[in-house]
């Protein structure tokens, strides 16, 4: 009698739990979506809610209607309370910015997430887990990915390029139809880069990844990997919708022009000291 008692408690506190969880991720609808203290996500897909073994949890996915899933756009309140900072090349990040002297420069956080069956998720409170790749920010920060897998859809080369020396090396590694490769940036050149004749469309380079860091490396014609892969990272301006992308990874042009920026004004106070 004691034992049954206790359970049915048990249950009834994990019920309330859970319960202002929901009603936190309802609510965001109607409030600021972001809380102080609290971590907040963003879903950039539906979203099944899953337990601490990876199985979709349907009676916790039916409080939120016949679809028993998280649609797109929902702001998801987790009993999470903080993001931390990290150098280390984790699979999910976002880039917060801090300011120091007179510019800004980017600093790099994570929430912390727990491998599944392979895939990557992140706690959400109350024993709930949601799939990492469908939140698109946290707390108002873009997330990113460290490296997206694409196929080879055109024979091709790749070139390695010293953002510092500005030289350029074809590589003599020839990629086939149907190789898959990791990249983790995207970058456009310019005259300023040795490329003048580039100018006239400057067309999009994805960075292999693990073949340099900062803004140099070995880049490949986005061009050049299949669609159907390159749509979930890359979102044509040109174009009037990207119902496919799903992903943000590095965008290196931006990356380095707020180093640059930063480089200039730490010169100049250098310069102002003396």
């Amino acid at each position: 009698m004691l034992k049954k008692l206790r359970n049915t408690l048990f249950a009834l506190a994990f019920l309330l739990g859970f319960s202002a969880l929901i009603a936190n991720t309802v609510q965001a609808a109607y409030d600021t979506p972001y809380l102080k203290g609290q971590v907040v996500l963003k879903l950039n897909f539906n979203s099944y809610v899953y337990d601490c073994y990876g199985n979709r949890m349907p009676w916790f996915n039916g409080l939120y209607g016949p679809l028993g899933y998280l649609k797109k756009g929902t702001y998801v309140y987790t009993t999470r309370k903080k993001v931390e900072r990290t150098d280390k090349d984790v699979r999910y990040y976002f880039l917060h910015s801090t300011k120091y002297h007179t510019y800004e420069i980017d600093k790099k956080y994570w929430l912390p997430y727990k491998k599944i069956n392979g895939h990557y998720f992140y706690y959400i409170g109350h024993g709930a887990y949601i799939k990492a790749r469908n939140v698109s920010e946290i707390n108002n920060h873009s997330q990113y990915s460290n490296g997206e897998k694409a196929m080879i859809d055109e024979t091709t080369y790749a070139f390695k390029f010293n953002s510092k020396t500005k030289k350029i090396t074809n590589l003599k590694k020839k990629y086939k139809y149907g190789d898959y490769v990791m990249v983790d940036g995207l970058r456009q050149f310019t005259d300023s880069d040795g490329f003048p004749f580039w100018d006239a469309d400057q067309p999009y380079y994805a960075r292999l990844k693990g073949t340099g860091h900062g803004y140099t490396g070995t880049y490949i014609l986005l061009g050049n990997l299949r669609k159907k892969d390159s749509d979930i990272f890359f979102g044509d301006i040109e174009e009037d919708n990207h119902p496919n992308y799903r992903i943000n990874i590095l965008d290196i042009n931006w990356q380095e022009s707020k180093y640059k920026k930063a480089e200039k004004a730490e010169t100049q106070k250098s310069k102002q000291d003396d």
